[in-house]
């Protein structure tokens, strides 16, 4: 009987393990480190690196807003495409800074929308501001970009709230 309880506590005593990260939060740190890396690879403008983050269907979306207008790019070969070509007439890193903060993060099994506030610092410390929402798809197993956009605006007006988000 000693036997038994002493098994029992033991047993008890090893399903009480410490308190794990939930799924969820796991999911949404692996989509923040790679909508990061994606950027990190686009500054080091390695192209084969940041291809890798990329569907290279015709599905691919990229949107960019802002004072001059926006542009809109549909398709692997428009988008990945044409930054193949400007990485190899501008291959000097990105050396400014960026940081990605109020993240708002939605997924299922194989479909996932993030966004974000985008800040870029200048080594002369100008700062960019966009608003971001990236659409990402599970294909083999991997996330890749489906759709891209930003929403630049003066960094000086901080009330921005363009996705109504917190």
């Amino acid at each position: 009987m000693n036997k038994y309880l002493f098994v029992m506590c033991v047993a008890l005593l090893f399903s009480c393990n410490n308190e794990k990260t939930p799924v969820s939060e796991n999911i949404k740190e692996t989509l923040k480190t790679f909508v990061e890396g994606e950027t990190y690879a686009y500054m080091e403008k390695d192209y084969q690196k940041w291809a890798s983050y990329w569907d290279h269907t015709n599905d691919v979306l990229r949107l960019n807003v802002n004072d001059a207008g926006f542009s809109q790019d549909r398709g692997w070969t428009n988008n990945g495409g044409k930054l193949e070509i400007f990485f190899k007439e501008h291959p000097e890193p990105i050396t400014s800074t960026f940081e990605n903060t109020n993240y708002d993060i939605y997924y299922d099994t194989n479909l996932a929308w993030v966004a974000f506030d985008q800040i870029w610092t200048s080594p002369s410390g100008e700062k960019s501001v966009a608003k971001a929402t990236i659409t990402l798809i599970k294909k083999d197993k991997a996330w890749k970009i489906i759709s891209y956009t930003a929403i630049r605006y003066e960094a000086k007006d901080e009330q921005v709230n363009i996705l109504e988000r917190k």
